[in-house]
């Protein structure tokens, strides 16, 4: 538990960067849920309004949480003004954008293969193939399922791109040295990240909803997988800046070195 704690302290003294980027995004995935379940009551020009409000508040809170974790390498806890994160953040913006591409494909396969499973057997279980009915739990394992079969991807060629400032192709070449066993908490967050979703449909958490208590209740769920992100992409950028790993290309901002001890 000592790198979670670590990875802690420096969410702790950087709270108000923390709390800015939690809150965006719980406002923009609310404010989606709100518009999804409104939008047949809005105007065209309101719902053209809408539309973009949301993608700036997603944007924006992204790029924030990428200037976040640059800075966790570069600075630790010393914390940060919302700019200097817009700033480091957009140097980072379209190279995980292409990491989300690449990754895509093999998701979505991984995905179309584990529900072709899922359904052959609960089909086989049930007697009725084109009928039968799969439990909710059972359909959230069909993105879960992927995930963990992409896990040394997902959690280190981002960190990787943070710590060297490479290009997402270069950071495939330093994945071998990057260990899942080498990094137990590490992988143990993730599983927890992913078990999650579980939780949320055996709480029966509406995914549109509809009253006050629902949107309260939805909201819980939202910052508690968004703060446990967080804590997850610092720690592995944490485990990948004490590879101290080179990059041939590194540029300037890599000469300040990292403040983690190796």
């Amino acid at each position: 538990m000592t790198e979670i704690k670590k990875t802690l302290q420096i969410l702790k003294a950087r709270w108000p960067e923390v709390t800015l980027i939690v809150g965006l995004y719980a406002l923009a995935v609310l404010s989606n849920s709100l518009f999804r379940f409104t939008r047949h009551d809005l105007t065209k020009i309101s719902a053209l309004l809408c539309m973009p409000f949301l993608l700036s508040l997603m944007v924006v809170s992204t790029i924030l949480n990428y200037g976040f974790l640059r800075t966790v390498y570069l600075e630790g806890q010393k914390r940060q003004t919302p700019m200097a994160l817009l700033k480091k953040g957009k140097h980072f913006f379209w190279r995980m954008v292409g990491f989300s591409l690449i990754c895509v494909v093999p998701y979505l396969i991984l995905v179309w293969l584990v529900f072709l499973i899922i359904k052959y057997f609960t089909s086989i279980e049930t007697g009725f193939f084109e009928t039968a009915k799969v439990a909710p739990w059972l359909y959230q394992l069909c993105f879960v399922a992927p995930m963990l079969i992409l896990i040394k991807l997902v959690l280190f060629v981002p960190a990787l791109i943070f710590v060297l400032d490479c290009r997402v192709f270069e950071s495939f070449k330093f994945l071998r040295k990057c260990k899942l066993l080498d990094s137990k908490e590490l992988v143990a967050l993730f599983c927890l990240r992913m078990v999650l979703p579980f939780l949320w449909v055996f709480l029966q958490v509406p995914y549109n909803p509809e009253t006050s208590s629902q949107y309260i209740l939805r909201s819980v769920p939202t910052v508690i997988v968004c703060v446990l992100g967080l804590i997850i992409a610092v720690t592995a950028v944490r485990f990948v800046a004490s590879l101290d790993l080179v990059y041939d290309d590194h540029r300037d901002s890599l000469n300040s070195g990292s403040l983690f001890e190796h």
